[in-house]
């Protein structure tokens, strides 16, 4: 299985705030869509410059959308050997640092389908159940989503279905003691019908600016920080959410 165990936690940190002797630690979170035809299609990954920009952020868990080629990423990182990777449908992709996490189940399913009017095929959400490898009892279930066009309509099947059939992924797959933490470019801003419906299952606690904002993070932790990491070459924000476990 790809992905080797590093010698250091690069983003397994105490969290601000927290006392070391009670044991809570925090998770940072990335999304990033990666504009794959442009940035590695048209420019070859523009001197790793995405890469570099995740490298420096030392995220635990990443949902990528937009990606191809998920190695190919990380590899232009020299992050291969930190990371285990899960290469999915609808160019979605998820890493996860090896040492912090070990892989419990994963999955995917369509939940979407494109309009007429700009119609790139269905669209899917990916999920991993990772269990901590040092914090007893601490799973955490991780789902990346890229959502459908035409951008806040839901695509074909409305914004309130797409989201009920996110959440019902999401639920018949997770445990009931699992943490959730949803991530995506969601081509839905916060008003839409979309995020909206996502809204009444999961706390919506971080939104990027690109696109009319489209870029979200989801999750059932407590929140700590956020960050905007900016582009990195990409048409899209690199978001960074920290969650304390």
């Amino acid at each position: 299985r790809p992905g080797a165990v590093p010698g250091a936690d690069a983003a397994l940190l105490v969290a601000p705030g927290l006392k070391a002797s009670t044991g809570a630690q925090a998770v940072k979170v990335l999304t990033y869509n990666l504009y794959w035809w442009n940035l590695y299609g048209q420019r070859g990954g523009n001197g790793g410059s995405a890469s570099w920009l995740i490298k420096a952020a030392a995220p635990g868990l990443i949902g990528f959308q937009e990606c191809d080629d998920v190695t190919r990423v990380l590899r232009d990182g020299g992050m291969e050997s930190t990371y285990t990777w899960i290469q999915g449908p609808r160019a979605l992709a998820i890493a996860y640092l090896t040492a912090d996490w070990e892989e419990l189940s994963k999955g995917d399913e369509d939940v979407a389908k494109d309009e007429e009017e700009q119609y790139y095929g269905f669209r899917a959400v990916q999920w991993v159940r990772l269990q901590h490898r040092r914090i007893d009892n601490k799973v955490v279930f991780f789902a990346n989503h890229h959502g459908p066009l035409r951008v806040n309509s839901g695509g074909q099947w409305g914004g309130e279905k797409t989201a009920a059939n996110i959440v019902s992924v999401i639920e018949s797959n997770k445990q009931p003691a699992d943490a959730v933490v949803l991530v995506g470019d969601f081509n839905a801003i916060t008003s839409s019908a979309t995020i909206q419906s996502l809204e009444t299952s999961y706390t919506l606690v971080f939104t990027g600016v690109s696109f009319g904002g489209v870029d979200h993070i989801f999750g059932t932790l407590q929140e700590e920080t956020s960050k905007n990491l900016g582009h990195g070459g990409s048409d899209h924000d690199a978001l960074l959410k920290t969650f304390v476990l």
